[in-house]
């Protein structure tokens, strides 16, 4: 609303400064901007029809914390019973795919200050 043209014709001239994009609108300035509200009727309406259009929002909100609840429940049972030997788990470690590490990158070596921490030979330089 506030990005209207009436609206920015009112903040315009309720503005003070001298350079434009600096301006300040004081509080009391801002307080005396007249605002459309519709009656009290109309907006019982609309948030009787915002309530409707909603709700199926907030069902299948209340679905997914039900089974993001219900899948940290089953991971933590999970955890439990391979920790304490109820759930075997070697046969299938045994069946996944083996994947190598990829070696570090060259020229990713040690930052200056690292480097020049110690010389070779353990001692820093200045001891000799």
């Amino acid at each position: 609303m506030y990005r209207t043209p009436a609206c920015r014709v009112e903040l315009r001239q309720r503005a003070k400064g001298i350079v434009q994009g600096f301006w300040r609108l004081y509080t009391d300035d801002f307080y005396d901007i007249s605002v459309p509200v519709p009656p009290v009727d109309e907006q019982r309406l609309i948030i009787a029809q915002l309530d409707v259009n909603l709700s199926t929002v907030h069902i299948a909100i209340s679905r997914l914390e039900r089974e993001i609840e219900l899948l940290r429940e089953y991971r933590t049972r999970l955890v439990a019973d391979v920790v304490t030997g109820k759930l075997d788990v070697r046969e299938a470690a045994a069946a996944l795919p083996v994947v190598e590490a990829e070696p570090l990158d060259d020229g990713a070596a040690l930052d200056d200050d690292e480097s020049d921490a110690e010389e070779p030979d353990g001692e820093a330089e200045g001891d000799a």
